[in-house]
C-alpha cells in the first residue's frame, strides 16, 4: 500500500511489532471496517537498504497480487 493510501486508514491501537516495523489496528474512514495497517521501518546505512529489508519489502509488495477484502 502506498504512504499516500495510509491517510485512508485511522490507526486505533498498536498489535505488536519487530525488526521491520509496526502493526496497528486501523479503522477505514470511509467503511468504518477495522484492518491490520503495517507501518515498515526502512533504516538506510552507507551501503543502501539491509538485505533483509529489501526482503520484507518484497513479500509485502507480492501480496497485491491477491483479490482479498483483507488486504489493501
Amino acid at each position: 500500500m502506498a504512504q499516500e493510501s495510509a491517510v485512508q486508514y485511522e490507526p486505533v491501537a498498536e498489535i505488536g511489532g519487530g525488526a521491520y516495523g509496526t502493526v496497528y489496528k486501523a479503522r477505514d474512514k470511509d467503511s468504518g471496517q477495522f484492518v491490520a495497517l503495517k507501518s515498515v521501518r526502512v533504516q538506510t546505512n552507507q551501503d543502501g537498504l539491509p538485505l533483509s529489508t529489501v526482503r520484507e519489502v518484497a513479500l509485502l509488495k507480492r501480496l497485491e497480487q491477491f483479490d482479498h477484502p483483507n488486504i489493501v
